[in-house]
C-alpha cells in the first residue's frame, strides 16, 4: 500500500471533486458514511482519513502533536509525488478534525502540489479561540466520562472495558493534540472556506463563525444547519452536501 493509501485506505478513484475528510477525536472514516452517500449522489467523492492508533492502524502509535501529524501527511504526500493532491480536491473536518484539515491546508499551499479547491469546517470554533480543555490530562475514567457527556461516544460504551482499552490510546492522543493546539498567525489561505455549525450546538457560538473569514483570501461562506454539534447524520449530511455543492458552484462561476 502506498504511503498515502495508509492515510486513506478506503479511497476510490474519481474523475470528479474529492473531499479528504478528517474525523473528530478518536473517530475514523466510518464517521463520514452518510456524508459519503449524500455527496456521492452529487458527484462529490468523500474520502475519510484513518490516523494511526485506530482501525487497521491500531498497532501504530498515535500522534500527540499537530506537528507530528502534519509530518506524516507531508512525508506520505511527498513519497506519493503529490498525486492525491494534484487534482480537483478539497479538505473537510468535523470538530477537532476541522483544525487538522485547516492545518493541512496551510501545509499543502506551501508544497509543490495543487491548492485545495475548498476547505470545509464543520462544528469548530475559529483556531485562535480553541481552548485547552484539560481533558487529555484526566484519568481514564474521567476522560471517557467527559467525552461521553459531550456526545462524542455513546454512554453504553462506558461499560465495555475491552472496547475502552482500544479507544483509550487514540482518544488521549487526539485530546492531547486539541489541548496543546496553539494557533500561529500566517498569511490567509488562497483557498475558499465554508464553515457549518449546528443551530443547536452550544459549543460553537454562531457569533464566532465570521472570524474564520480572516483565514482566507478567497470566498467565505458560513451556514447554519438544523442539527446539533454532531451534524453528520443522514439528514445533516444531505444538508451539508447542498451547502458544499452551492459553494463549489459559486467558486466555479
Amino acid at each position: 500500500m502506498s504511503p498515502i493509501g495508509k492515510l486513506f485506505p478506503y479511497r476510490r478513484e474519481t474523475d470528479g471533486f474529492e473531499l479528504f475528510a478528517f474525523p473528530h477525536i478518536a473517530a475514523g472514516p466510518t464517521l463520514f458514511h452518510s456524508l459519503r452517500e449524500a455527496a456521492g449522489a452529487e458527484g462529490i467523492a468523500v474520502t475519510g482519513a484513518l490516523l494511526p492508533g485506530r482501525g487497521r492502524r491500531v498497532r501504530e502509535a498515535p500522534h500527540h502533536t499537530m506537528d507530528a501529524l502534519l509530518a506524516e501527511i507531508e512525508e506520505a504526500a511527498t513519497r506519493d509525488d503529490f498525486a492525491a493532491f494534484s487534482g480537483d480536491y478539497g479538505l473537510l473536518g468535523h470538530c477537532s478534525g476541522s483544525l487538522v484539515a485547516f492545518e493541512i491546508a496551510r501545509l499543502l499551499v506551501r508544497l509543490p502540489c495543487a491548492n485545495p479547491r475548498l476547505l470545509v469546517i464543520c462544528s469548530c470554533r475559529p483556531p485562535e479561540l480553541i481552548p485547552d480543555t484539560g481533558t487529555s490530562r484526566l484519568s481514564r475514567e474521567d476522560m471517557f466520562a467527559r467525552t461521553a457527556a459531550l456526545g462524542g461516544m455513546p454512554d453504553a460504551l462506558l461499560a465495555d472495558d475491552d472496547l475502552l482499552d482500544l479507544l483509550e490510546r487514540p482518544m488521549r492522543a487526539d485530546w492531547d493534540i486539541f489541548d496543546r493546539y496553539v494557533h500561529t498567525v500566517s498569511a490567509a489561505l488562497p483557498v475558499p472556506i465554508l464553515t457549518a455549525r449546528g443551530a443547536d450546538d452550544p459549543t460553537v457560538p454562531a457569533a464566532e463563525q465570521p472570524r474564520w473569514a480572516a483565514q482566507t483570501q478567497r470566498l467565505f461562506r458560513s451556514v447554519e444547519l438544523k442539527t446539533d454539534h454532531w451534524m453528520l447524520s443522514e439528514t445533516g449530511s444531505r444538508a451539508l452536501t447542498r451547502e458544499i455543492s452551492a459553494t463549489l458552484s459559486a467558486i466555479r462561476s
